[in-house]
């Protein structure tokens, strides 16, 4: 395997990163018009979601199958064309079942590129991986910031965007074409000079750090709406959320040489929970917790680099720890869709609250063990 020229990689990567951070950006706001466009139910909306989550479990789950992963050097190509394709489909055609299906090559899209870029981030500058992939995943909250900023200055409307989308996605799957993100795994590798055991507690620090990412991201728009909000406070929301996501992630790039991985991914986690503390108890409102981006945004690159090098990864290994997070995004949104209508918005931030401290508890032990060993 050819190794990528790195100013190709880094170009791609940032460029890939900035369409899946429009696309997460929006995808919540257009889902909550969807919602009202064809008077679907929380249900529904939950489902569509779930099967973005599926479309991601796809991709990444192919890698996990030898024969696939062998034989495929065209990835992060190949994702790029479903996000095209994805995009195309959940801004043209009406039919509610192709807004589902659009939903799966959308999830097909974000998925593979993600999980491409982050593991070539992480291996290709093992020395500078922590401040790398910051700066990668701060470009991911620039796209995140434009999308609903476009769509306050009413520039473009949501349809407009994904067309947007469509086509930028497009010319990146010619750009990327020469791109291989196949990587073998490694004999050792240590989490900042220590080892772990068992790579279960890593896999569920993946699943609920994404449970909680995209239960934020996908339904605050629909719940600031249930609550009586206007598009343009649910789009302002949006646009504070993923402004501190940029902000805090590049503070990360900058202090990566003082704070480790682990340091920045539990401080993250440990924000979130004191800030659904204060919405759920009803001290700050909703509406205004959009700094939540801030700790939210520095979790999942720094994570993932832990995690990563904490399980001796690879491709292979890289892909379990991406399943088992899309699995968090998949069954997240999903379930919270059902409690929702069952016991309304405070059971929504609770729920999240209590997944982020069982993952503080996962990642101190894991951590603590590694540190044993």
């Amino acid at each position: 395997m050819a190794a990528t020229p790195l100013p190709l990689l880094i170009i791609a990567g940032f460029c890939a990163f900035l369409i899946i951070g429009i696309e997460q950006g929006v995808l919540g706001i257009f889902v909550a018009e969807l919602g009202q466009l064809y008077e679907r139910d929380p249900e529904e909306l939950g489902l569509f979601f779930a099967l973005h989550g599926v479309g991601s479990a796809l991709v990444t789950g192919a890698a996990l199958i030898p024969f696939i992963e062998e034989r495929n050097h065209r990835r992060i190509s190949i994702a790029a064309l479903c996000m095209a394709t994805g995009a195309w489909l959940v801004s043209g055609p009406t039919a509610w079942p192709l807004k589902l299906i659009a939903s799966v090559l959308l999830g097909i899209g974000f998925g593979g590129l993600s999980m491409s870029f982050n593991t070539l981030f992480v291996t290709r500058f093992s020395q500078h991986n922590a401040s790398l992939l910051n700066v990668l995943n701060a470009t991911y909250g620039l796209g995140a910031v434009a999308g609903p900023w476009i769509l306050t200055r009413q520039w473009l409307d949501g349809q407009g965007i994904f067309t947007l989308i469509a086509i930028a996605s497009a010319l990146l799957a010619v750009l990327s074409l020469t791109i291989d993100d196949r990587v073998p795994a490694r004999d050792q590798v240590t989490i900042e000079g220590t080892r772990t055991g068992s790579i279960a507690p890593i896999l569920s620090v993946a699943f609920l750090t994404l449970m909680i990412e995209a239960g934020l991201t996908y339904w605050v728009p629909s719940l600031l709406d249930v609550q009586g909000y206007g598009a343009d406070v649910i789009a302002g929301f949006m646009t504070t959320f993923f402004a501190w996501f940029v902000v805090i992630r590049l503070l990360a790039a900058m202090t990566a040489a003082i704070f480790n991985t682990f340091i920045f991914a539990v401080f993250g986690h440990a924000g979130v929970v004191m800030t659904l503390a204060l919405a759920a108890t009803g001290q700050v409102s909703l509406a205004e917790i959009g700094f939540i981006g801030a700790f939210m945004g520095i979790i999942f690159p720094n994570a993932y680099a832990w995690m990563l090098n904490t399980s001796r990864g690879g491709t292979t290994t890289g892909a379990k720890i991406m399943l088992a997070a899309i699995s968090g995004a998949t069954a997240g949104p999903y379930v919270l869709g059902w409690v929702l209508p069952l016991f309304g918005i405070t059971s929504v931030l609770v729920t999240l609250l209590i997944a982020g401290s069982i993952t503080i508890f996962l990642m101190s032990v894991t951590h603590l063990k590694a540190h044993a060993t």
